[in-house]
């Protein structure tokens, strides 16, 4: 039997992983990447668009951990086109 588990899914306090009025040009809704906003100032975010700069600490050690273990990604109705 293989393993599932959920990784890096953003929720906001209030239960919702992405805003009303999601569409083609808004992919997270009216909040836009209000929940991801944490996660830009890391060296890791930078070192991923080839970038310098970016702070360490705990934020960018849960980052790093991104990756490990994944052999798949399932990502909803939006990733490659709104239907």
């Amino acid at each position: 039997m293989a393993l599932v588990r959920v990784q890096h899914f953003a929720v906001s306090l209030d239960g919702f992983g992405t805003g009303e009025g999601q569409s083609k040009d808004a992919h997270f809704g009216h909040a836009g990447e209000q929940l991801h906003e944490w996660m830009f100032g890391t060296r890791w975010w930078h070192e991923g668009g080839g970038q310098p700069g970016g702070t360490g600490g705990i934020d960018d050690a849960f980052l790093r951990r991104h990756d490990d273990g994944i052999g798949a990604e399932i990502m909803g109705a939006g990733k490659f086109g709104h239907p």
